[in-house]
């Protein structure tokens, strides 16, 4: 969502809610592009039901062991076209060149972007999303290209303050070292009330292999900061998962649904949604993580298998003498069947 202020201040009160956009150089293309990535077989499967026909095109032939098959219906072959077709050999690399690396350029340029992983159980979304350390996959590729292409272009922390209401207000150096200050003993008056919950030494122990690309046509009279937010929609409640709220260990309790609402430009966003702003993948990472965490806690608390859908939003804001906001959503649907 792009946004600009109409006053001449170089620090506006509030972000307003919309800027023209430039025409773009780039041809135009289309406004959802659908590919497809392959899995390789496990060790327990047996039949391949997919086949590559061309780098577009894949062919899905009914597998022998199929109950239409074994009935004698008729079933026949079907072909399926995609803006590109990933077979089971293609790297985490070449995946993210062609399908995001555009999407970040244009983060960074104060535009919107949605990255959806959609497949049943099992077919490979998280190994596609996130990858393991030592071979990333489009999250953490997408936020080192980020981060290496803005570079020393960041603003100082807190200058930027979302206002729970999908806008962000911009505040002094002053000002802006008091809450950094603030929320920096914030944060560490949870983590000392956090050590008994104890931490996941896989996590803390990784190794990653960080992607080096980036950009280079970055406006240098630009400030940027970058924000997370992890929520996840379950059976249409809306859970903030980087949300800090007080937890009963004896009686612990889903919490509260945030709302989802329409701002004045009819722009869809989580209402009191958690913001985090984050200074290197890393930082970005763990609240990966921790929202990670929370997450598989309130598994346990409803262990109905039911239809979930969790999104990771990297929210980029720029300012020069108005403030754009870009947002990208990455959003794996899990457990559709």
């Amino acid at each position: 969502m792009m946004k600009s202020s109409s006053t001449p201040s170089p620090y506006p009160r509030k972000t307003p809610r919309k800027t023209p956009r430039k025409p773009s150089k780039s041809k135009p293309t289309d406004p959802v592009e659908v590919f497809c990535r392959i899995r390789p077989l496990n060790d327990n499967e047996e039949d391949i039901c997919v086949e590559v026909i061309s780098n577009n095109t894949i062919q899905l032939n009914p597998p022998q062991n199929s109950q239409g098959f074994k009935s004698g219906h008729r079933v026949t072959a079907t072909q399926h076209s995609f803006k590109q077709v990933f077979d089971e050999d293609s790297n985490q690399k070449s995946v993210f060149d062609t399908v995001a690396l555009d999407i970040v350029h244009d983060l960074i340029h104060g535009k919107n972007g949605l990255i959806f992983a959609y497949g049943i159980t099992g077919s490979g979304k998280t190994h596609t999303m996130t990858g393991e350390p030592s071979d990333g996959g489009l999250l953490p590729r997408g936020l080192d290209v980020l981060f290496n292409s803005i570079g020393g272009f960041q603003t100082k922390p807190c200058v930027f303050t979302p206002d729970k209401s999908n806008g962000v207000d911009v505040q002094g150096e002053s000002d802006a070292k008091l809450d950094h200050d603030r929320k920096q003993k914030e944060m560490a008056v949870l983590a000392s009330l956090g050590k008994n919950r104890g931490s996941d030494d896989d996590i803390t122990d990784m190794v990653r292999v960080p992607d080096c690309s980036k950009f280079h046509d970055v406006d240098e009279d630009n400030g940027y900061a970058v924000f997370v937010s992890y929520v996840e929609i379950y059976n249409n409640f809306i859970y903030d998962l980087l949300e800090d709220a007080k937890q009963d260990l004896i009686c612990p309790k889903a919490p509260v649904s945030k709302q989802l609402r329409e701002d004045n430009n009819r722009n869809m966003y989580v209402q009191g949604v958690t913001e985090v702003e984050v200074k290197s993948t890393e930082e970005a990472y763990a609240m990966f993580w921790k929202g990670t965490t929370f997450r598989q806690e309130l598994v346990k608390l409803d262990s109905q298998s039911s239809e979930k859908d969790m999104r990771n939003t990297e929210t980029g804001k720029k300012v020069k003498d108005d403030v754009s906001k870009g947002l990208l959503r990455s959003l794996p649907y899990y457990g559709h069947q």
